[in-house]
């Protein structure tokens, strides 16, 4: 087998019919297999993934949890039943457009093999049925991935990744369930083995609504999710990129710390500072922090006033 396309859902009812139908109009020159991970829905996506797969017996395998595992355990059992040399994602509520995406990154890997992963970038659908003005990446995006550019410079959208499934011996790493987002985990992991290449075309759609499992989230809990995944795989690879955690993890207790202020949470907002400060180390020193600190200190006493006022 060629490749594996590894589908997670739960409670997609309104959307898992699109994405599967996404996936089964690929036009390759190789065999491939849809697995689709249903945990447990209570909406009727089951049934839907079970009359696709009554449908099409040889191409489409659901693995039916008989509870729910949850996003984190869900993701990874689901990658694990792969058996394609390659591995491409898919959440329940995207899709791809362009019937020949799988071709083209299979086409790239096997003719690189020097790469682990490769990419591509998505449209923004928003829930009102509109399109974001910008696409996932966007056409900055550098095209030569390496692993100090995942830990926050980059962004994999999800449903765009194709990677070789030998890069992921011993997934997922005991720690892997005791966090809140498979998916930078998972790009981490394969840029420790390797650089990955990202097509500048949107080759799949990215929907944002209230039950999405990133866009649902309240901002703090987005933003320390971040932070917790820092933290793990920091200790993960025993400090060796720890320069570059360091950084993403101030640059994330900063923009906390001012969206904190902005919603008149000073207690909060003063320790994602600190954070910010302690991440930073001897940066701190150096103007651009300087004029961050600045700038926090006067948000932070223009809210006091408003707040006391109360």
């Amino acid at each position: 087998m060629k490749l594996s396309v590894c589908i997670f859902t739960y409670n997609h009812k309104q959307f898992i019919e699109r994405t599967i139908e996404s996936v089964l109009s690929q036009t390759t020159e190789f065999d491939f297999e849809v697995v689709v991970g249903e945990d447990c829905s209570t909406d009727g996506t089951r049934c839907i993934v079970k009359s696709f797969q009554q449908r099409y017996p040889g191409k489409i395998r659901g693995i039916y949890n008989e509870r729910n595992l949850g996003m984190m355990e869900n993701n990874s059992h689901t990658i694990l039943q792969a058996r394609g040399e390659y591995v491409a994602i898919l959440d329940g509520d995207d899709y791809w457009t362009n019937e020949r995406k799988l071709q083209e990154q299979v086409n790239f890997l096997e003719a690189h093999p020097e790469y682990v992963y490769c990419f591509h970038d998505a449209r923004i659908l928003k829930q009102d049925g509109q399109w974001h003005e910008r696409t996932c990446c966007g056409p900055d995006h550098k095209k030569v991935v390496r692993f100090e550019d995942v830990i926050c410079d980059v962004h994999i959208p999800t449903a765009s990744l194709v990677f070789r499934r030998k890069a992921i011996d011993g997934y997922p790493p005991a720690w892997f369930n005791s966090l809140n987002a498979p998916d930078r985990p998972l790009f981490l992991l394969l840029a420790s083995r390797g650089p990955g290449y990202y097509f500048n075309e949107p080759w799949s759609v990215y929907r944002q609504h209230s039950n999405g499992t990133w866009t649902g989230q309240h901002y703090q809990s987005r933003w320390l999710t971040h932070l917790q995944i820092f933290s793990v795989m920091n200790r993960h690879f025993n400090g060796l990129f720890e320069k570059g955690f360091c950084r993403c993890t101030a640059r994330v207790n900063y923009i906390l710390a001012m969206e904190l202020l902005k919603d008149k949470k000073l207690r909060r907002a003063r320790c994602a500072f600190r954070n910010y400060k302690r991440a930073s180390g001897w940066r701190i020193l150096m103007p651009g922090c300087l004029v961050k600190m600045a700038a926090f200190e006067i948000a932070y006493f223009r809210s006091l006033p408003a707040v006391q006022a109360k």
